[in-house]
């Protein structure tokens, strides 16, 4: 059970995303009985870049859009983390992945530090051009603070391989240097890594089968229910439904899909490929087939209605702040797998340890994405190709290994995992601080 001191700083007011991230750090630190200096070393990050990017839009007129990159911690090794294009990237939220990035590669024990970019933009409309010119302007802007062993970008919401490619081609053409470690998530055509694409997905499902073969629960008992049927989401219910998961509900921003009776994920992605939403194999805008949908025994649901409908595993997989003081007393999942980052707040995570609701957190869950980049990132500096094989098993092998740490983490501190992945992380930095000399002997 978690101790009282846990639990009163699980009470403090949560207003942004750093906010939130603080409120878990500093729960963990006062465990630790830290003493200041190594607070102000986590609580705040080494380096702050805010700039505005300009973009041509094909009409002609010009748009200016905030622009961030946010340098956590790089005791462990280069900065590393994606770049999202959103509406809501604004600084508090990048600041949050950023951290949530420096404790998660120290969790997986991978040499990066954290970092986190965004553009506070609306990308769903752009064309392929304003894209790209977007993605090339922020190079531009932030050239000075990226590099192959300063600062490793990767894609993240809105962002994909090929932004990764103009964004190393934009790096390459500034800097007059060879650099295919200079982003990671690109093209396999252009120095990426085999199995990158899924790994987010792929680390989580590891982890997952391996919580569900300790607790000896058959998969095919479980009906699994996943929040965001993007990139990450997409492959996991495609993974579980292959080992015998029942998929009972999807959803993306536009809508849910729900049947008892089980979904096929492959079909819905077909459709979603050609329609841009979930639920285009039924509907065609606001118009339903009534008659599909009953023979399919699907029920249209809402993306926050899938937070606390009947399953057993939810995973969230889109934006941060779905699961809230709000909905988690209504969670009916016996297991969540945060496959998003920061989908749970600390609020939420109380109630959910009250309920005996089992969260793999984000650090963990997700950091396959991580893993295989540091991978890409090793055959970019080695000149070396691994195959898929040899990239599933070296993710398989970090990603349960850190799940193994985490886990006898918790058991000796009585802490819930998402405490003991933070203090894991924590105690992993302070470790490399004191050999560099960072701090004195008090860390």
């Amino acid at each position: 059970m978690m101790n009282t001191t846990l639990m009163n700083n699980q009470q403090t007011k949560v207003d942004t995303p750093y906010t939130r991230f603080l409120t878990t750090l500093n729960a963990v630190l006062d465990h630790m009985n830290a003493d200041e200096e190594v607070r102000a070393i986590f609580e705040h990050p080494q380096h702050i870049h805010k700039k505005t990017v300009s973009l041509m839009r094909d009409d002609g007129s010009t748009e200016d859009y905030p622009a961030f990159r946010v340098q956590f911690n790089n005791a462990r090794g280069p900065y590393k983390g994606g770049i999202r294009f959103h509406p809501e990237a604004d600084l508090e939220e990048v600041k949050a992945l950023s951290a949530l990035m420096a404790i998660k590669t120290a969790v997986v024990d991978v040499p990066f530090g954290g970092a986190k970019g965004g553009i506070q933009c609306e990308p769903k409309g752009m064309s392929r051009k304003e894209l790209e010119a977007l993605s090339r302007e922020y190079i531009r802007v932030m050239g000075d603070a990226i590099g192959p062993y300063t600062d490793c970008p990767a894609p993240d919401v809105n962002t994909n391989s090929m932004i990764m490619g103009w964004m190393r081609d934009e790096y390459e053409t500034i800097s007059g240097v060879f650099s295919p470690g200079v982003v990671t998530g690109k093209p396999l055509e252009y120095g990426g890594s085999q199995g990158r694409d899924e790994a987010t997905a792929r680390g989580g499902f590891f982890v997952l089968e391996e919580v569900l073969e300790r607790a000896a629960i058959d998969p095919s008992e479980q009906r699994v229910a996943i929040q965001g049927f993007g990139n990450a989401g997409a492959a996991i219910a495609q993974f579980l439904h292959e080992k015998g998961y029942t998929i009972v509900a999807l959803s993306d921003s536009k809508g849910g899909i729900y049947s008892r009776e089980g979904i096929d994920p492959f079909r819905i992605n077909k459709y979603k490929k050609k329609t841009g939403q979930v639920r285009g194999l039924y509907c065609e805008e606001s118009i339903c087939d009534a008659g599909r949908m009953q023979a399919d025994g699907i029920e249209l649901i809402s993306p926050k209605d899938i937070i606390t409908c009947d399953c057993d595993i939810l995973v969230p997989a889109a934006l941060d702040n779905v699961i809230t003081a709000r909905n988690a007393g209504d969670i009916k999942a016996e297991f969540i797998l945060e496959l998003a980052n920061g989908p749970t707040t600390p609020e939420a995570d109380a109630i959910l340890e009250k309920k005996g609701v089992r969260v793999i957190p984000d650090v963990l869950a997700n950091a396959g994405g991580v893993t295989v980049s540091y991978f890409e990132w090793t055959q970019g500096r080695s000149g070396e190709q691994w195959t898929a094989d040899r990239v599933d098993s070296e993710l398989k092998r970090i990603i349960l290994g850190a799940y193994r740490e985490v886990r006898r983490e918790a058991r000796r501190e009585g802490l819930s995992y998402r405490h003991a992945a933070f203090l894991l992380g924590i105690k992993r930095m302070l470790k490399t601080m004191r050999v560099r000399g960072w701090c004195n002997g008090s860390c």
